[in-house]
């Protein structure tokens, strides 16, 4: 991986999940990140897309 690639997420992140676009099929619109937090062994990330607005909740059990 890239040193530059690697210097987009924080450093006290312990895990990353790239999600670039919308999930509805129509929109293909970009998604961009609310929130991300980590808690017990889940990890959720809140997104919004900037074409239809509608707004994510991507929870990861890890």
């Amino acid at each position: 991986m890239s040193e530059a690639h690697e210097d987009e997420y924080p450093k006290n992140r312990a895990y990353r999940l790239d999600l670039k676009r919308c999930l509805v099929r129509t929109c293909d619109g970009e998604l961009a990140e609310l929130s991300y937090y980590e808690r017990n062994n889940w990890v959720t990330i809140e997104c919004k897309c900037n074409t239809c607005g509608r707004e994510f909740t991507v929870k990861v059990e890890v």
